[in-house]
């Protein structure tokens, strides 16, 4: 019986020392090879955020652009609306002193951001066919705005408008000044805008034309699609 005992002791004790080398092995390994996956995992996470930051940045930049871009060719969309209640006849705008000086204050300020949003574009962009464009507009803006300071400062549509009064004043027996009772008739109407039609008139309507034969083909919103065009996202 005691033999059987020492026996049995033994090889407890032989499968007791084996055991711990094993252990020890996995011990060693297990570590190192979570540690090894922790830095994989890390520097791809990393990399993964570098690449996620750099993406929100240039859509950030991109967006700033698309805006930018988009607040100068509103510039020029808003310069058109001011003279397009002019475009077919700019002496319907000097029929009245209030009218004009109005109409004179809105087209200066046009022209002054069209001339902010053109040095905006060449700060912005480097696009030589657009430049090009916008100055022709600007400059032909530049002309409208000169020619109806030139005229005002004349003193003529003052005193065109107190003549176009006298003739239909004496004509059709409207009382000088009544732009109601004037404006209830359109044939009155329409006669006393033409008594206020001047060479100085017909010149601005030229210089209009040449704006809008610019600001108003396709081809000028086709120079800013590629800037303000939005892109899916990948």
């Amino acid at each position: 019986m005691d033999e059987l005992i020492i026996a049995v002791n033994r090889l407890v004790d032989s499968q007791t020392g084996a055991l711990p080398t094993w252990v020890s092995i996995v011990n060693i390994v297990v570590p190192i090879f979570l540690t090894l996956l922790s830095i994989y995992l890390t520097v791809r996470m990393d990399c993964q955020n570098k690449k996620l930051q750099i993406a929100l940045a240039n859509r950030d930049m991109q967006n700033q652009t698309r805006q930018a871009v988009l607040d100068i060719y509103n510039a020029y969309c808003t310069a058109c609306n001011c003279i397009g209640s002019a475009s077919e006849n700019v002496a319907s705008i000097f029929v009245a002193d209030q009218s004009y000086y109005q109409w004179a204050n809105d087209v200066q300020k046009a022209n002054s951001d069209l001339f902010r949003a053109y040095n905006q574009t060449k700060l912005l962009l480097d696009d030589d066919k657009l430049l090009i464009t916008l100055k022709a507009a600007r400059d032909a803006y530049a002309k409208i705005n000169a020619e109806v300071s030139d005229y005002i400062a004349t003193g003529l549509p003052t005193q065109t408008i107190t003549n176009a009064w006298t003739q239909i004043s004496a004509q059709y027996g409207i009382a000088v000044g009544n732009y109601y009772a004037l404006m209830q008739n359109p044939l009155c109407g329409e006669a006393f805008s033409k008594l206020c039609e001047t060479s100085y008139t017909k010149r601005i309507q030229t210089s209009i034309k040449a704006y809008l034969d610019i600001v108003g083909r396709d081809d000028f919103d086709a120079l800013f699609k590629k800037y303000v065009q939005i892109k899916e996202l990948q």
